[in-house]
């Protein structure tokens, strides 16, 4: 059975240290706060977890990571959030000039902050969805921020969560993001990184929750979309053909199994046994049976319990990662 004290307990312990085993995870520190409020918040246990003072913290040091609007001089510098701080020799916070905002950051940092019950009032609106108008490539997808080459369906997604929490499509052409899309799906329904590469469930989920959230899931063959996603069941679900089950794909393909409405053909009760041989007995999920938990894993493999168990769990958004009471009472993500 799912064992609630020990998982909230192991969120709330990677919220405060991680092992020295992911300390190469700390450059990401802004993705996992998120998932581990999200974590938390399939439990609806943040408020039991966390004190006034904690969230308070928390949300002081997201912004904190916030790029100023005269971080430096450069037209090019990206307006949102930091993936973490720079600490100098004796602790102190310290920026680089080249450390600036980053679309997938921006999107982790809003996620935790609503999760966190923050206004959003001071987030610097109009300078993060301007800058992203600068992140969209004449492709149609988007760069994560402008000193890569770095770009694909990931940074569409990012970029569609930001403006659906921001409430401002304005920094999207929307057509053109639908229209890369519409070139990654495959002849057999997989959905691609790009034109002629191979399918993976990381970016049928990245595509397919961006057309939900542009309300365009009609612009794909959803029903070959689908039968690709539902034969990606295998006790679990893999994220490619033929490779063995991983439990963060519960998440990736199930939530986009959810969105194009095919929550009646899942396999449930055999996604929910491989997840419990993936639940670790000191809390936390791992990507497969006898591994070690992570955050990634834990928080998406429970999202992913939550929709075959929707009676045992907060019910969760498909298309965002957030409580679907949070997203209903903020007037956020109402397309699934």
């Amino acid at each position: 059975m799912l064992n609630r004290d020990l998982h909230i307990r192991y969120f709330k312990r990677c919220l405060e240290m991680l092992p020295a085993a992911m300390q190469s995870l700390d450059a990401t520190r802004m993705t996992l706060v998120q998932l581990c409020l999200v974590g938390l918040a399939v439990f609806d246990a943040i408020d039991e977890a966390l004190t006034g003072d904690d969230k308070h913290r928390m949300i002081e040091w997201i912004y904190a990571q916030q790029v100023p609007a005269n971080a430096n001089n450069s037209n090019t510098q990206y307006r949102g959030f930091r993936g973490g701080s720079l600490f100098g020799p004796h602790g102190q916070i310290k920026y680089a000039p080249a450390n600036c905002g980053n679309l997938a950051a921006t999107y982790s940092a809003l996620c935790a902050l609503v999760l966190l019950g923050d206004s959003l009032e001071r987030v610097d609106k109009p300078a993060i969805i301007g800058a992203m108008r600068q992140l969209q490539q004449e492709s149609g997808c988007f760069s994560p921020h402008p000193h890569t080459t770095e770009r694909d369906p990931r940074f569409i997604y990012c970029a569609c969560a930001v403006a659906e929490i921001l409430g401002d499509w304005s920094g999207i052409d929307i057509d053109a993001a639908v229209a890369y899309i519409q070139r990654c799906v495959c002849y057999d329904g997989g959905v691609t990184q790009g034109e002629f590469q191979e399918a993976h469930g990381g970016h049928l989920y990245c595509c397919v929750a961006s057309l939900a959230l542009m309300r365009r899931l009609d612009a794909i063959p959803v029903d070959r979309v689908l039968k690709w996603a539902l034969f990606r069941q295998s006790d679990g679900y893999n994220g490619r053909i033929n490779k063995a089950p991983d439990a963060c794909y519960a998440f990736w393909v199930g939530a986009s199994v959810e969105m194009m409405g095919g929550h009646d053909l899942i396999d449930a009760d055999g996604t929910f046994a491989f997840l419990m041989k993936c639940q670790s007995k000191f809390g936390g999920v791992a990507k497969t049976p006898g591994e070690y938990p992570d955050p990634l894993h834990s928080a998406l493999g429970l999202v992913g319990y939550s929709f075959c168990r929707p009676d045992q769990l907060q019910p969760m958004s498909p298309s965002l990662l957030l409580p679907l009471s949070l997203t209903r009472a903020r007037s956020i993500g109402s397309a699934l």
